[in-house]
């Protein structure tokens, strides 16, 4: 198998709704609240419309550079993106870079990436199960299925993006959504505040 066989089934309506939802904070503004959750935002340019398209993918960083894996192999969109056109754009929270997005056909280097996704993470370990051919895809095992996953090294340069970052909601949109969440914040921490009473006094207050 190429380095790009392994993947997930496709995803369902409301689980890509889900995988979009960082995107949707980005778009209102929200995103560098976001920083301290290893998401960017990947901007390609698409290879049939020519237009800037956003996905949410989770990276883990090693150095400069970024490594991304493909959960639906090399069947995804935005790696066929990249294959036809490597300048992409990230968003990181409120920082911006441009880079060139290289498929890993290296084994060792893909090995080293992997093992920064699923160290200490019990749930990548199953992901990467079933992603391969692997009864279990844990560090002893990774080794020998590595050729089966796509990874993608992203390196940024010092140029000025060349495509567009994720476009704001509209400034109402935006009001109504910040409005929104204060909201829930307050009746959170009134909640959370409430003092709970004595089960003597519940049941005085329910007689």
């Amino acid at each position: 198998m190429s380095l790009s066989d392994a993947s997930l089934s496709s995803p369902q309506a409301l689980a890509k709704s889900i995988f979009r939802l960082p995107l949707y904070l980005y778009q209102l503004g929200w995103g560098p609240a976001l920083k301290w959750i290893p998401l960017l935002i990947l901007t390609t340019e698409g290879r049939k419309s020519g237009q800037a398209r956003h996905v949410v993918v989770e990276y883990r960083r090693h150095g400069s550079k970024f490594y991304i894996v493909s959960g639906w192999g090399k069947n995804t969109d935005w790696y066929k993106n990249v294959l036809q056109n490597p300048r992409v754009t990230i968003q990181l929270g409120s920082e911006v870079l441009d880079a060139k997005a290289i498929p890993v056909d290296n084994p060792p280097e893909a090995l080293s990436a992997l093992y920064m996704f699923s160290r200490n993470s019990w749930i990548y370990e199953s992901l990467f199960a079933r992603m391969t051919s692997a009864h279990a895809a844990d560090l002893s095992t990774l080794a020998d299925v590595v050729d089966e996953f796509t990874v993608v090294r992203l390196e940024p340069s010092e140029e000025a993006p060349q495509l567009p970052t994720v476009g704001l909601f509209s400034e109402p949109t935006r009001q109504l959504a910040t409005i929104i969440a204060v909201m829930l914040g307050i009746w959170l921490l009134i909640s959370l505040a409430r003092p709970v009473l004595p089960r003597d006094e519940r049941k005085r207050g329910d007689s």
